[in-house]
């Protein structure tokens, strides 16, 4: 009854306050709309085999399609640098050309409605969408694998097809390679055939139709661990056989993942089995194909890995996709929060699950954190093609969190989000779909969230004040008075249009109701949300009130008993709407609610304010909160005490921060090691104790920050650490061979091996970083480093070209690597990209 009454109260004002709007103004987004197509595509047979050290794709494509107007001459497909061998139309042959971007097939006898098809035999060296993984290794240590990124528009690179996400199709796949390796596709594998020549095909079929750049290929040599899920879907976990020692690290929960989705949702999975699979050079963290997701084997994490960066949360977020992307899918690029925006949502959830609810939060302040840093340097908002990924991500999270609040809670925020799957089932949808399924559940006039917090850019930014008031009229008594300004520049841009007022002939007894209803007209700029304000008294009572705080200037008032004192007061607790805020209080205040507050992030926010109290004032009270309350168990606030305290070097203090050393969660040994600017020697035994952390990025961080601190002592440590690898990249040996160099140069040529393409992007990156570090360069290192300027993953590219200028701009080393570059053939591009440095 509480949720009715206050939907009822809270969202009864909209009905008047948006009655009048004079301009709606938005950035114009050059993806708005779909791509315009002439045919329906429907199934997508594909048949392919490889020559691998050549990086070549020799395919035979069908597309099965109806033609969507009465009069098509011509088909146009997506196709970069097809070498197109032959074409036919209903198996008749047909007249094509192409160009270095299209397939442009003639069909002058095709007839409206009916279902037709084409084939198209080719082959492409593809540099994007395919990826040949170790093949030109000449050592034999790389993996070899090829394996497919389809994400945005990329498997037009080895697929000639139509490569857009609103014409769904369904697929099958015929792959034939070496019978020494394993073949993953989209979904049900039907046939493996042994073709008596030591190759197989492998024919994997969907029976769901889904968007084209979902479509996944992942080859390699591979174990796989088969498991189910409650519902019984059957997941197959693929690992390296070396590394059968991280599954149970890498993928645990992983079927709970799935439990948690099918109850959360109300919908369960829509498709035939869930495949995982790890793979070498990923240029992301991992990519959600239909029935397969691929991720970056960085992420197959050991027990040690784990701790730094687990797999947990992108497996999380990948599965989530299976509904938010998958099932449906943006019509266009404007919605691509509609996929990312809710997967990202959805592994919150499932972690506040199972991690607790203190996580959850933390991940909402570090969204908000995010979102208001990308706002300083422009205002689009998430339904805009270039929002940027801080948008698409944790800030569209944050805001189905608040849709969530403002709708009255979890269930009937589910409720929507169940009928919005539910009427686009395998579809596209937009914005306005969610907006029209969330209105249909609840009958509530939605349009002004989406306005301000979907279609509009930025933030609210209040400054709140608080104070005591007597209450004149009557002698005894008295209430408290919180002033809260909105301060954000105004802008047509964010927040809501400007509005005329409120001019309505509706009557209503609700003196809320009828203070909107003479309400002003406002500027554009300003946010509308409902407020909570809370006032704690000493003896550990409460009043609160939710406001819709709408105005330039809003003040609310709340009684205070009589007798009692107030002790602390919370403006938003729990932070749920996003913004920044200024709220001033006394040190007092502050001490109260760092100790009181229910919600974590309230307790945060205070110590966080105490960073400008003088250190005589605070001290003792910041060791006793971090030693005795059980208040400060999550580490967000230890490691906000760790900061503050570590600023002088108090004996007091400084047991804090030995305590903090021996912490189980890694994250306050962290903050430790993260905030020592210099090491006072009563901490140095319990530092050196960590060269034995279980995590390696602590190692590292103390094996790095000890050889300077303590140099006298870096053999010492270096034997410490000898045998510590460091996953992912190698950062522990990486380190230890950087270190040991500056010594002994015989360390340097293991150094520059781990440049080559022998070894994964992470391990090469780390080590030319080293080198750049030791300033050390010689003949195999160019060629490594050129190779890596050449690599399709600019994660590797990036850091390579930006090391290779570094030691060209060195007089000493420009005509080494000048008679390198001049020593070589190079292709067109690979000229391009090496001459963009070597000038």
């Amino acid at each position: 009854m509480k949720k009715l009454l206050f939907l009822t109260l809270c969202l009864l004002p909209f009905a008047f306050c948006l009655a009048q709007t004079s301009t709606r103004t938005y950035l114009t987004d050059p993806l708005l709309a779909p791509r315009e197509h002439n045919v329906d595509f429907q199934h997508l047979k594909l048949e392919v085999s490889f020559d691998a050290p050549k990086s070549l794709v020799k395919g035979k494509v069908t597309h099965y399609f109806t033609p969507l107007r009465p009069k098509i001459d011509s088909i146009v497909l997506d196709g970069i640098n097809m070498n197109i061998k032959e074409v036919t139309v209903n198996g008749k042959p047909a007249k094509f050309r192409n160009d270095s971007e299209n397939v442009i097939i003639y069909t002058p006898s095709l007839t409206w409605e009916k279902k037709d098809s084409m084939t198209i035999a080719y082959e492409c060296v593809p540099r994007s969408g395919l990826y040949f993984i170790g093949w030109n290794d000449k050592t034999g240590i790389c993996r070899r694998q090829i394996w497919s990124q389809g994400q945005g528009i990329d498997n037009r690179n080895w697929i000639p097809m139509y490569d857009e996400m609103n014409d769904k199709i369904t697929t099958e796949m015929f792959a034939t390679f070496d019978t020494a390796y394993k073949v993953l596709s989209n979904g049900k594998m039907l046939d493996k055939k042994n073709n008596k020549n030591g190759t197989y095909t492998w024919h994997y079929k969907m029976s769901h139709p889904y968007a084209p750049y979902l479509i996944m290929l992942g080859i390699g040599k591979y174990e796989i661990k088969e498991t189910k899920a409650a519902s019984g879907l059957p997941m197959h976990l693929y690992y390296y056989p070396d590394w059968k020692n991280r599954v149970e690290a890498t993928y645990t929960l992983s079927e709970k993942m799935v439990d948690f989705y099918d109850k959360e949702i109300g919908i369960p999975y829509q498709w035939e089995s869930y495949s995982q699979i790890p793979v070498q050079d990923f240029m992301f963290g991992a990519m959600e194909n239909t029935t397969a997701t691929v991720f970056g084997d960085f992420l197959f994490c050991d027990e040690h890995s784990a701790l730094d960066r687990g797999y947990y949360s992108v497996n999380a977020h990948e599965l989530a996709h299976q509904w938010f992307g998958d099932f449906v899918t943006a019509r266009s690029d404007a919605h691509h929060w509609l996929q990312e925006s809710f997967a990202t949502y959805y592994d919150w959830l499932f972690e506040k699950e199972y991690f607790g609810k203190d996580q959850f939060d933390w991940t909402r302040r570090g969204a908000q954190n995010n979102a208001l840093d990308e706002s300083l340097k422009n205002k689009f908002p998430i339904a805009h093609s270039e929002a940027g990924s801080v948008r698409h991500y944790p800030k569209g999270a944050f805001t189905l969190n608040m849709l969530k609040y403002v709708l009255g809670g979890r269930e009937v925020y589910n409720k929507c989000i169940k009928y919005y799957l539910q009427q686009h089932p395998y579809g596209n949808v937009d914005t306005e779909d969610l907006l029209t399924a969330c209105e249909e559940v609840t009958g509530m006039q939605l349009d002004w969230f989406f306005e301000e917090w979907v279609y509009k850019g930025g933030e609210p930014a209040y400054k709140v004040s608080y104070s005591e008031v007597s209450d004149a009229g009557k002698n005894s008594g008295s209430f408290s008075e919180f002033t809260v300004m909105q301060t954000q520049p105004q802008s047509e841009i964010t927040g809501l249009p400007q509005s005329g007022g409120a001019e309505t002939n509706a009557v209503s007894n609700d003196p809320f109701v009828q203070e909107i209803n003479k309400s002003a007209p406002t500027p554009a700029g300003l946010w509308k949300m409902p407020i909570w304000f809370e006032v704690h008294y000493t003896d550990g009572t409460t009043d609160k009130k939710q406001v819709w705080i709408q105005k330039q200037t809003e003040i609310v008032h709340l009684a205070i008993p009589v007798g009692k004192k107030v002790e602390y007061t919370l403006f938003d607790p729990d932070n749920n709407v996003m913004k920044s805020v200024s709220f001033k209080k006394s040190f007092d205040e502050l001490k109260a609610q760092a100790t009181k507050a229910e919600n974590m992030l309230d307790r945060y926010d205070a110590v966080n304010a105490m960073e400008d109290v003088n250190m005589e004032q605070k001290r003792d009270f910041l060791i006793s909160l971090y030693i005795n309350s059980d208040k400060t168990k999550f580490h967000a606030i230890k490691a906000e005490i760790i900061k503050q305290l570590s600023h002088e070097n108090n004996k007091q203090s400084m047991e804090v921060l030995r305590t903090a050393l021996k912490d189980p969660d890694v994250k306050v040994r962290k903050a430790v090691l993260d905030n020592l600017k210099t090491l006072p020697q009563e901490l140095l035994p319990d530092v050196e104790n960590l060269l034995k952390d279980p995590s390696y990025e602590v190692v590292l961080n103390v094996l790095e920050f000890l050889s300077f601190a303590n140099s006298e002592k870096i053999q010492f440590y270096l034997d410490q650490t000898k045998d510590i690898e460091g996953n992912p990249g190698r950062i522990v040996k990486i380190k230890w061979l950087e270190i040991a160099s500056m010594s002994n140069e015989k360390y340097t040529d293991q150094l520059v091996s781990y440049t080559s393409n022998a070894y994964e992007f992470r391990t090469r990156v780390n080590a030319i970083n080293s080198l750049k570090k030791l300033n050390h360069l010689d003949a195999n290192e160019i060629e490594y480093i050129v190779d890596a300027m050449l690599s399709a993953n600019s994660r590797l590219a990036n850091p390579a070209s930006a090391t290779l200028k570094n030691f060209y701009e060195q007089l000493h080393y420009r005509r080494q690597i000048i008679n390198y570059v001049e020593s070589k053939e190079w292709k067109p591009w690979e000229s391009k990209i090496i001459h963009a440095v070597v000038k």
